[in-house]
């Protein structure tokens, strides 16, 4: 079943399976992109979660054009973006609070991927961005991205090359030299990760 199947089936019949089907399939990416914008791990279990309890409440508004992965990327971002707001002003009253001993909320010491690539991402056209999600994100063919964006395999590969050139171009103007090959392989390492073990509920 696509993914508008699934949303309708749980829309519809309120069947907690096709819900975890969607889960199964989305979680990965969803979670690696809260990550890169939170840079903490339980928060970005956190927004991932949000995320989610959004496309429940919102699973029966979908149309049959609606191009899940685009959706949840932009709602990640926001979901990110609140997220991250929230957790400086609870870190400022810490502050504010113990501010003779300094105390300040721990910080990962591990690299995380830069916000960055979902700026770049999110500068992109629509039909662009959702044509990159699609095809290193959840990896898809060509043909299959054609498929999920109405055009030919053709039309789905020249959208997905001048997209990479637009990302390329972003990044050049940051002083970071990539090949348009070369951040092919990045998109697919960062944009699709394995999912961690968030237990994601509809309700």
């Amino acid at each position: 079943m696509n993914d508008w199947q699934l949303l309708q089936d749980y829309a519809k019949r309120g069947s907690e399976a096709a819900f975890r089907a969607l889960v199964q399939r989305h979680l990965g990416c969803i979670h690696a992109a809260a990550q890169r914008q939170v840079n903490d791990s339980q928060l970005a279990e956190e927004v991932t979660q949000a995320v989610f309890i959004l496309l429940a409440r919102k699973a029966g508004s979908f149309g049959r054009e609606v191009v899940l992965p685009g959706w949840l990327f932009r709602t990640t971002r926001f979901v990110a973006a609140r997220a991250v707001r929230s957790e400086r002003r609870r870190q400022q009253r810490e502050r504010e609070a113990f501010e003779m001993q300094q105390i300040q909320s721990p910080k990962s010491t591990s690299p995380a991927p830069s916000p960055l690539l979902d700026e770049a991402l999110a500068r992109l056209g629509e039909r662009d961005r959702n044509a990159v999600l699609l095809r290193f994100a959840h990896d898809q063919s060509l043909r299959e991205v054609g498929a999920q964006l109405g055009v030919s395999e053709e039309a789905a590969k020249k959208r997905v090359s001048r997209a990479l050139e637009r990302l390329r171009s972003f990044f050049a103007g940051r002083g970071f030299a990539v090949s348009v090959a070369a951040l092919a392989g990045v998109l697919s390492q960062s944009l699709a990760q394995a999912g961690p073990g968030v237990v994601v509920t509809c309700r």
